[in-house]
């Protein structure tokens, strides 16, 4: 995980292929986030999945599952304003169409593709 600051606004990116194969914990990113709460107005959260495969589909699950969670966590002060992916394939947006729809609005509404 990568964090630039742009002005007031925190840039998060996560690697899939990079990413802990245990995963990462909320109270792990607390203090991080508690740091962008301090300093930025606007958190930008990206998931890039270059060289990611499907072998790690896995990773990507818990990449999800963390990011739901900060979602979640950060719902109240409004902090979270945009969740990007990039480098995805076609496969993974022909995917994600479907399961879409058992996402939460707000949670849907921040997703772009790059």
């Amino acid at each position: 995980m990568k964090c630039e600051w742009k002005e007031a606004e925190a840039h998060v990116t996560l690697v899939v292929k990079d990413y802990p194969e245990e995963g990462v914990s909320l109270e792990a990113l607390k203090p991080i986030i508690q740091d962008i709460r301090e300093n930025a107005t606007d958190m930008i959260i990206c998931a890039d999945l270059a060289g990611a495969g499907i072998v790690n589909i896995d990773r990507f699950r818990m990449i999800v599952g963390i990011v739901k969670e900060v979602v979640d966590y950060t719902r109240e002060d409004n902090l979270l304003r945009r969740i990007e992916f990039l480098n995805t394939g076609f496969v993974f947006r022909m995917l994600y169409q479907p399961i879409s729809l058992a996402i939460p609005k707000y949670f849907r509404d921040m997703v772009v593709f790059l």
